[in-house]
């Protein structure tokens, strides 16, 4: 085992024993701890990137809703070993904190080890557990996604008019027509309509 990953492998299992506690499961493969509802999940992401001397390491959280996911998977074209896997809203800690805590911490030595994971968890408690509460139901993620109609930062760019007007259409949002032209002038532009097609699928998968 090399030191990154020695590192690595010890600031989860030190991270693990703190989140059992929440009904968050490791999987150790994907760096990422979930807890499963009977809507979904959430999910704890601690993502490492690469640095000379160890990793650089910062958290993510995310929230599957299958009810979406499922009728998105209808016309993704994902293959069927990654369905499962995708959320239906999340974002880095730091792009959501609009405390500016500090939420990145680079792992050069094992004495750092025991430290990060405290704060890792901190911010679990503190950032990660009000938004899993925040956004519960879809009645307030489709709040989150359609009232500002521009915003991406839930559902990144590529999926911010599907996944957002899925969730419309299973509330019978009453502005689901105006938000359905919306995305669609959204897609045109947007990578230069290489995503309208399926767009257009999704509509009307929807409306069929």
């Amino acid at each position: 085992m090399t030191k990154r990953e020695f590192f690595k492998n010890e600031l989860l299992k030190m991270l693990e024993t703190k989140l059992k506690k929440f009904g968050f499961r490791l999987n150790k493969s994907l760096s990422e701890f979930t807890k499963n509802n009977s809507s979904g999940w959430q999910k704890y992401q601690i993502i490492f990137l690469l640095t000379d001397g160890g990793w650089q390491v910062h958290p993510a959280i995310f929230i599957r809703f299958n009810l979406v996911e499922d009728l998105f998977h209808k016309i993704s074209g994902f293959e069927k070993k990654y369905c499962k896997g995708t959320p239906t809203i999340g974002i880095s800690i730091e792009n959501y904190n609009s405390n500016e805590i500090p939420s990145r911490f680079d792992v050069t030595e094992e004495s750092q080890i025991n430290e990060i994971s405290d704060k890792l968890f901190i911010l679990f408690e503190n950032i990660a557990l009000p938004f899993y509460e925040k956004y519960n139901t879809l009645e307030t993620i489709n709040q989150a996604m359609n009232n500002i109609p521009n915003d991406v930062s839930l559902t990144g760019p590529i999926f911010k008019g599907t996944k957002s007007l899925i969730v419309a259409k299973l509330l019978n949002d009453p502005h689901y027509y105006q938000l359905k032209n919306r995305y669609l002038e959204y897609y045109r532009d947007f990578s230069k309509g290489f995503y309208l097609p399926e767009y257009t699928a999704l509509v009307k998968l929807l409306d069929g």
